[in-house]
Parts: structure tokens; sequence; C-alpha cells
């Protein structure tokens, strides 16, 4: 993981942004509307009401502000310019939280010095560079699990990945008082255990 974070933060810094097409944030916020109806149709899921629609809308709200508001550098996939935190949220954090979060926040801190030296207008806060980090890597985390089948597969593997998506997005949205409505809006996940971690 250090090493593909180093060679992210290297191409970050060579590739410049200028001419690049921009991520399309119509699209991000279509794809967030494809959550809420897949939350919905899960076997484990609820029809919402008005107040959950409000509830969602307010969240998805904040996480496509969030993510707008970074400093836009290229994308390693696609040719495209898009949030600062993008791709360091992908490999940080591709199929739902980290065995270790304590490893996981100490590489997350490496790249954040990293990109200082750089020169990379990361903001100058740690606490906030993990906040967005963590918001970014929640939006992805749903997109993913909009791609899917709302049905889980009984511990099959595309279940267990499906199940390790809810259980990251719960534990994020536990830590952070605008995504916590989130919690009451996603499928019910028998035995799930889910702690707050690292804050700042």
């Amino acid at each position: 993981m250090r090493a593909q974070l180093q060679a992210l933060l290297q191409f970050q810094a060579a590739t410049p942004a200028a001419g690049l097409p921009p991520e399309d944030s119509a699209a991000q916020a279509q794809a967030l509307g494809a959550f809420a109806r897949w939350c919905q149709q899960h076997p484990r899921g609820r029809a919402w009401a008005a107040a959950d629609e409000a509830a969602w809308a307010r969240v998805a709200q904040a996480l496509l502000n969030s993510a707008q508001a970074q400093p836009r550098v290229a994308l390693q996939p696609g040719g495209r310019a898009g949030p600062l935190l993008h791709d360091v949220a992908l490999l940080l954090r591709p199929g739902g939280a980290h065995e270790d979060e304590a490893q996981e926040l100490d590489e997350a801190i490496r790249w954040w010095q990293g990109a200082r030296r750089a020169g990379l207008p990361v903001d100058a806060d740690f606490g906030e560079c993990w906040r967005a980090l963590e918001w970014l890597a929640l939006q992805q985390h749903l997109l993913q699990l909009a791609a899917s089948e709302p049905a889980l597969g009984d511990g099959q593997e595309d279940g267990q990945e499906k199940a390790a998506l809810l259980a990251a997005v719960a534990k994020v949205a536990l830590r952070y008082g605008p995504l916590k409505p989130l919690l009451r809006l996603l499928p019910a996940q028998p035995g799930a255990d889910v702690g707050a971690g690292y804050t700042f």
C-alpha cells in the first residue's frame, strides 16, 4: 500500500489537471439516487417515508459538497480531473474498512505529509483532510453498492463484499453528525458490530 500511495503522489505532483475533463458532478448525484433505490429494494430494507427522503437528501448533498470543495487534480483512471483525495480513498478503502485502521491512518498521514512537501493543494489541517477522505470513501462505497444487485449472497463472496461495504458505510456515518441519519436508512445487517473508530 505504501508503494502504491507513493506512486500516486508522484503521479499527482507530475500530472497537471488543466485541460482534463472534469468529473461529472451531475452523474455523481444521479448515482447516489440509485443508492437510495438500492436501499429500499434490499431484502432487509424498507420503503422510505418523506422524512427519510429528506434526511437522505441532506446526507447526499453533504457528501457531494465535500467532494466538490476539494481542489481538482488529475485522476489515475480515465484521464479526468477530480477531487484531490479521490484516488487516495480508492487505494485506502477499495472495498470496505481497513483491517487495521491504525495502519490506514498512518498511511494517510504519510501521503498527506508527502503531498504538502510536493506542493499539492492539500488542507493544512490533517483532521480536515481525514474527514474529507472518509466522506469521499463512503461516497465511493455507496456508488459501488448502487451498481450491485440488492440481494445479499447468503455467505457467498459477493454477499460478504456487500456486507463489508455496508459495515464501512455505517462506521463512518456513526462518526460524523451530518452523516448519522444514514444509519437508519441502511438495510439491517444481522450481527453487525460497528465502532466509531478514529475522529479528530
